[in-house]
């Protein structure tokens, strides 16, 4: 991936293969997608315990700024003064983690003793943890080790006292665990490379004539009526609105959220010029195909790194 978000994976997947590289304990899978039920799921990072039993799905957020949540369960990320409603992370990992539960047993899999959510945020971010709860964990990338050697003591503290039930921790043979990972790796769907369909790009229905005017258009020219442009595309940050302009270029205009604007300016930046005045990107047409890969990600990372 190429987006700040996607920095912020490769900065995670470093740090946890540099701390669990050499366990026989511990298994990590990197950039899971998967189908559940007609739906894909996406985990940025999954670690699992073979003696434990247990897993840590964590969701990953290159936020740069001071984040907070409040006793709604509302979060904002501010940068400097300003401040900028997102989407809640802990409800992304419990979603990812309910998936996850689902898919193994669908897939005949002993159900695991935990599967707790995690999200990860740069080391050079800052958390205001004043309204989380006790299940809400949020941790910087650079210090999951030391956090997670905290939740693993406490699951063999309790296993060591003579806990019986259903929540005893069993741990799995080498061999269950192997054939875990195994599945989970295979179960891998990479995103399709049609970004048409990818990104749900539909047509505005309304057409424009072709010396019309938009809200944001650029200096450069007045839209040409055209069979493909102008276009909506959807990500899972927001929309995107891409129209042509008469010299041969395109405009590209994001809605105004803080995850959308990073992984636009990753897309745009080196290919196109940004114009202040009509707050858009200024592209080659031949460039568009390639942006809206990049818009959600390149795939570029292989799931399956086991360690």
């Amino acid at each position: 991936m190429l987006g700040s978000g996607s920095r912020g994976e490769r900065d995670a997947a470093h740090f946890l293969n540099r701390e669990f590289g050499a366990s026989e304990k511990t298994m990590i899978i990197h950039d899971l997608r998967f189908e559940i039920d007609g739906e894909f799921a996406q985990i940025d990072h999954l670690v699992l315990h073979r003696i434990q039993r247990s897993a840590w799905v964590l969701e990953t957020k290159n936020h740069a700024g001071r984040l907070t949540c409040d006793e709604h369960g509302d979060w904002t990320v501010w940068r400097g003064s300003k401040p900028q409603s997102i989407a809640s992370p802990i409800n992304q990992a419990r979603r990812q983690c309910e998936w996850l539960r689902r898919w193994l047993e669908q897939h005949g899999f002993k159900p695991l003793r935990k599967i707790e959510p995690v999200v990860l945020i740069s080391p050079t971010s800052s958390m205001n943890r004043k309204h989380l709860g006790t299940s809400e964990h949020v941790v910087k990338s650079d210090n999951f080790r030391a956090w997670w050697d905290k939740q693993t003591d406490a699951i063999g503290f309790v296993s060591a006292l003579g806990i019986v039930g259903q929540h005893l921790a069993i741990g799995m043979s080498k061999e269950e665990f192997v054939a875990l990972g195994r599945r989970l790796v295979d179960a891998h769907v990479k995103p399709s490379r049609d970004w048409s369909a990818r990104f749900a790009v539909a047509e505005q229905s309304s057409r424009r004539p072709s010396n019309s005017t938009y809200e944001g258009q650029t200096n450069e020219g007045v839209l040409v009526d055209d069979m493909s442009l102008p276009r909506t595309v959807r990500t899972e940050f927001g929309s995107v609105t891409i129209t042509r302009v008469s010299d041969g270029l395109i405009a590209l205009r994001n809605e105004k959220n803080s995850e959308l604007i990073e992984v636009v300016r990753a897309a745009c930046k080196g290919k196109g010029r940004w114009q202040p005045k009509y707050r858009n990107w200024l592209l080659k047409d031949a460039d568009l195909p390639e942006i809206l890969i990049i818009l959600e990600a390149d795939g570029s990372q292989a799931p399956g790194t086991v360690s």
